[in-house]
């Protein structure tokens, strides 16, 4: 004969005191707070990574334009930066990784530097970061040369 299911209406589930809640409750708050504290320097090298990235990847796109610049006037590159902006993604300069602002060609955190010493025959284009005393340092530097 085939077992029968009946329903387990007797089964009790305690109630929990307050005291067992409480000690929970502040166990998963300490687990938070550690994870917390444990993940943030790790995040703060990650966004630097990427604001690094992003600063090179500006710098290669304006290398980018200095090129498209030189292939429409027979080999020459512009001594304005400003000459390049309508050879950019959008006909905008691009944002300053660290403020979000257009890049302004000069010697700040994020921003780029454009350069041409032989007046058209060459260029120099500069990222800059912040330098460790929390002025401004050179991080990459790109020629025509491909230097």
């Amino acid at each position: 004969m085939a077992a029968v299911w009946k329903p387990l209406t007797s089964l009790r589930i305690p109630r929990p005191r307050s005291s067992d809640l409480l000690l929970a409750g502040g166990a998963l708050s300490l687990l938070l707070a550690f994870t917390l504290v444990a993940g943030l320097p790790v995040l703060n090298r990650l966004e630097a990574a990427a604001r690094l990235a992003a600063l090179r990847g500006n710098a290669a796109t304006f290398q980018l334009a200095a090129e498209s610049y030189a292939a429409r006037n027979f080999g020459t590159y512009p001594t304005d930066p400003l000459d390049l902006v309508p050879y950019l993604p959008g006909r905008r300069a691009p944002r300053n990784p660290f403020n979000g602002d257009r890049v302004r060609f000069r010697e700040a955190p994020g921003d780029l530097t454009y350069a041409s010493p032989t007046g058209g025959k060459d260029y120099v284009i500069r990222a800059w970061g912040f330098g460790p005393a929390g002025g401004s340092r050179v991080l990459v530097t790109l020629t025509s040369s491909g230097n």
